[in-house]
């Protein structure tokens, strides 16, 4: 069976390398360049097991009405006249119940715990390398009543088995020596929780991929599908055409005209973030572990001598435009967690958009076309649902019953809307 798979990011890499161990020929098409380009280039590198928490609740509403007033938020919304963008909204705000939050919360943490076994599980078998760091993630809170409020949420994690550990600032300082202790309230502890370069890894796992037979084929961009009969019988470039027995699609932030053709209900937007990824100077401050900062709702993640820091959700329409703000702000941040710790004078400076969902779970399974199975909008948790995610299509194509259940993850049968 020969399967093209559309996309060379997270998701598009790691399905190939689990369709090719279980024996078939496949191909990767994507439009970039390079593997991993776009919204697996520079993200925030945490793998947050112990973070399955929807993006839509109750508290959201709130949130939001205040970027009505306010627009120099963490979270900005920018109008658009785009009527998708509406479209979306609108299941997003149907998901913003106690209750949905609920049924979505199972749902996610289900797939996230399943993705970081099968990341381990990967790593394991093909010793990839990119700057792995399996001691822990801090989140950090500079004010008592967020630290109480974030504890007694951790609790939901908790009773699933996933340890957290509550510290006071004086344990912070003692597991990261330049840290401004005396900014903190304290820090939640999520031992199981990982981090690492994501591009590194998917470009470290693409060279294994062409090892076992994988063929790439960059810098060239699908266009349109051609279907007949209830399946896919090719996607199409300006120049090419990619004839298949089964295709994967992978794509991150699905081009409108594209997404029309799929035949499937993919209610995915782009969330737009930021990334900048500075020199550590003095090792001696930096920090050990990768890290959250709960009030500026920044992350950091140590690369090797880099450190990068991320930030941020714009919902604007699909263009990566950005200010010179965007990327101060986050200077500032982690300035102010570790003083002297890193330079970012010269910083790589990156948009990224995020392909959410509006429950902010991912788009798993077939539409339509009976030869065509889905792969996208992992959003926020790219990396820490790719593993899994890639696993569950690679069975699902391979006509075998996935490890987990995809109840509340598949594509929808038929809209809400």
């Amino acid at each position: 069976m020969k399967v093209v798979v559309m996309g060379a990011g997270l998701a598009g890499v790691t399905s190939a390398w689990f369709l090719a161990r279980a024996g078939r020929e496949v191909l990767v098409v994507d439009r970039e360049p390079a593997v991993a380009s776009v919204a697996s280039f520079a993200n925030g590198g945490i793998v947050t097991a112990s973070r399955p928490f929807p993006w839509p609740g109750p508290q959201m509403l709130g949130i939001l009405l205040k970027t009505l007033v306010r627009n120099d938020q963490a979270l900005r919304l920018r109008w658009q006249l785009d009527p998708w963008s509406w479209l979306w909204g609108l299941r997003f705000l149907a998901n913003c119940t106690t209750r949905r939050h609920a049924q979505i919360f199972r749902h996610k943490a289900r797939l996230v715990r399943y993705s970081q076994q099968v990341l381990g599980q990967l790593v394991q078998e093909t010793g990839v390398e990119y700057q792995r760091l399996t001691n822990g993630v801090l989140y950090l809170h500079r004010d008592v009543v967020a630290l109480e409020k974030a504890w007694a949420r951790a609790e939901l994690v908790r009773e699933l088995g996933i340890a957290t550990e509550r510290l006071s600032s004086g344990e912070v300082a003692r597991l990261e020596p330049g840290i401004a202790a005396e900014r903190l309230a304290g820090a939640i502890l999520a031992p199981g929780d990982e981090a690492g370069d994501s591009a590194q890894f998917c470009r470290e796992l693409a060279k294994r991929c062409g090892q076992i037979g994988v063929a790439f084929r960059l810098g060239t961009e699908i266009n349109s599908v051609e279907a007949a009969d209830g399946c896919v019988k090719a996607v199409l470039s300006s120049r090419e055409r990619f004839a298949a027995d089964a295709f994967v699609c992978a794509l991150g932030v699905i081009d409108p005209g594209l997404r029309g053709q799929l035949g499937a209900d993919l209610s995915i937007y782009p969330v737009k973030g930021f990334s900048a990824t500075g020199r550590i100077v003095r090792p001696e401050l930096a920090p050990r572990r990768a890290g959250m900062d709960e009030a500026k709702l920044i992350a950091y993640c140590p690369l090797g001598e880099r450190i990068r820091v991320t930030g941020g959700a714009e919902f604007a329409g699909y263009a990566r435009t950005s200010a010179p703000e965007d990327f101060t702000r986050l200077h500032r941040a982690f300035e102010e967690l570790f003083p002297g710790a890193a330079d970012f004078s010269d910083a790589d400076a990156w948009v990224c958009q995020r392909p959410m969902t509006p429950e902010s779970t991912p788009r798993l399974g077939q539409g339509r076309h009976a030869n065509l199975w889905f792969n996208v909008g992992q959003g926020h948790m790219g990396w820490t649902m790719a593993a899994g995610s890639a696993k569950i299509i690679a069975d699902l194509v391979c006509g075998r019953e996935p490890e987990i259940s995809l109840e509340g993850l598949q594509v929808p049968s038929q809209s809400i809307f």
